[in-house]
């Protein structure tokens, strides 16, 4: 962090576009002053309150995604707005997600040992786009409070007695159960966006424990009851290298999966055989409208059911490739939640021939308070729901206490200096749980993971190592 202003002047640039949209849209009709007064009321008050109370991040997210719906909006309006206003108007909602963006830079916190990010315009547009995805996650998220904390306090105690009573930590085991292929996979052949694959299903073999508290709760998403994945392999030939491809929070759905993988270069030009799994409650697998809902931001003792579950499944799905080919060198390639879970991953499958952990979440509770409204997560602090608290009850799937099990030199990590969904301490504590392995920094956002030149060329150098290239 540069340092932490007092006020951000920049913002009063937001605040005055915010009161344009005002000055805009009153004088036409009733209709367009309604919608105008949405994203004017917005950067007015994110303009204000960081104007005159900067370092409330928060007011970042909504600003950021305030900016481009403005743009948006001043275009859909722009024959009532006027000509000039509704020009302004839309290049006031692109210079507000930029001035979002140049707040959060000047205030982003990076390790000692990490170079900072630059302060250029495409930087500042990829932290700006970071920050807009927060502001939207935020509002669809579920916020514990009244007597769902309560709930929350009694479940996660339960969870901490049982784990010290039967000793998950040096008998992960017990949490766990044991390993298997899936049972009689149902396949299918499909094409999505172009893309020809099978697509895999079967009972998922997660048989948690029967005294952790919500079980009921969580075996009541019919959905989740069943593991799917994406299958992309070149014929029914043996020997051929396997990819596990674990998709990040809120994906699972085969346009992003097939974007966010490249497909085309890691099926296609390197010749891998890929599993793309879908994680509980996201994809086809959803409790909510919006796949993931209820993954992160359900009742807290779900955080385990989630990692315990995701756990099993990707185990499950190693050990299916096995079974059709034990010649075939593992790999596993994760991003984000995807990047927490290829760590968990090391630790419990010690014969994969690489784990490459990308933008990683490595302390979910430590990523959720740090986007929780200031205000909940000192209540939540009060009634002792801190996330050290929580991230004690969630150690035995935490890939920062688990040991790892896959030898050194087969471990990579790559991450963002300028991430706004994961600090990059999370990553430096991976990279230092791991025994400080091959480590990849990019000069962009979590977002622009994709296009980062650094990223490609790195994750090649990984597979080429590990003996992976087909």
């Amino acid at each position: 962090m540069r340092w932490q202003p007092r006020r951000f002047k920049s913002a009063a640039i937001v605040l005055g576009i915010g009161l344009l949209w005002l000055i805009a849209a009153w004088p036409t009709n009733w209709g367009v002053a309604v919608l105008g007064t949405v994203p004017g009321v917005v950067l007015i008050a994110t303009g204000a309150g960081q104007l005159l109370w900067a370092g409330d991040r928060q007011l970042c997210y909504h600003m950021a995604l305030a900016g481009p719906v403005s743009s948006v909006l001043a275009l859909v309006l722009g024959y009532w707005l006027g000509l000039w206003a509704g020009i302004g108007l839309t290049l006031g909602g692109a210079v507000a997600f930029v001035v979002a963006g140049w707040a959060l830079r000047i205030q982003h916190p990076v390790p000692p040992d990490v170079s900072p990010p630059t302060t250029q315009l495409k930087l500042l547009a990829k932290m700006a786009s970071d920050a807009a995805l927060l502001g939207f996650f935020i509002n669809c998220a579920r916020v514990p409070r009244g007597a769902a904390v309560d709930v929350d306090i009694a479940e996660l105690n339960a969870i901490g007695e049982l784990a010290a009573e039967r000793d998950w930590q040096a008998f992960p085991e017990r949490l766990h159960g044991p390993v298997a292929p899936f049972e009689s996979p149902r396949i299918e052949r499909m094409r999505t966006f172009g893309v020809n694959y099978e697509w895999l299903t079967s009972p998922s073999r997660y048989t948690p424990d029967p005294a952790l508290p919500g079980i009921a709760r969580w075996h009541g998403h019919e959905n989740n009851r069943t593991m799917a994945a994406r299958i992309l392999r070149h014929g029914e030939g043996r020997g051929r290298p396997w990819l596990l491809c674990v998709h990040g929070y809120r994906m699972g759905v085969a346009g992003l999966d097939f974007q966010l993988f490249d497909v085309g270069r890691l099926y296609k030009h390197l010749g891998l055989n890929l599993v793309m799994p879908i994680l509980p409650l996201h994809g086809v697998r959803r409790a909510t409208p919006l796949t993931g809902g209820l993954f992160l931001d359900g009742p807290l003792a779900d955080l385990l059911h989630a990692q315990a579950q995701s756990l099993i499944d990707l185990r499950s799905c190693i050990a299916w490739i096995r079974e059709i080919d034990p010649e075939a060198r593992i790999g596993v390639l994760g991003y984000s939640l995807g990047g927490y879970h290829a760590a968990l991953l090391a630790a419990h499958e010690p014969d994969l021939a690489c784990v490459i952990a990308g933008i990683p979440m490595t302390d979910i509770p430590a990523t959720l308070w740090q986007h929780l409204p200031t205000a909940h997560a000192h209540y939540l602090d009060a009634r002792g729901l801190s996330a050290a608290a929580v991230g004690e009850r969630l150690a035995p799937v935490s890939p920062l206490v688990a040991e790892p099990r896959v030898p050194h030199d087969r471990r990579y990590i790559f991450a963002a200096t300028a991430d706004q969904l994961i600090a990059p301490e999370q990553p430096v504590a991976l990279w230092r749980h791991w025994g400080k392995p091959a480590l990849q920094w990019y000069d962009g956002s979590h977002l622009s993971v994709r296009h980062e030149v650094d990223v490609g060329p790195f994750i090649d150098r990984a597979l080429a190592e590990s003996g992976m290239h087909a």
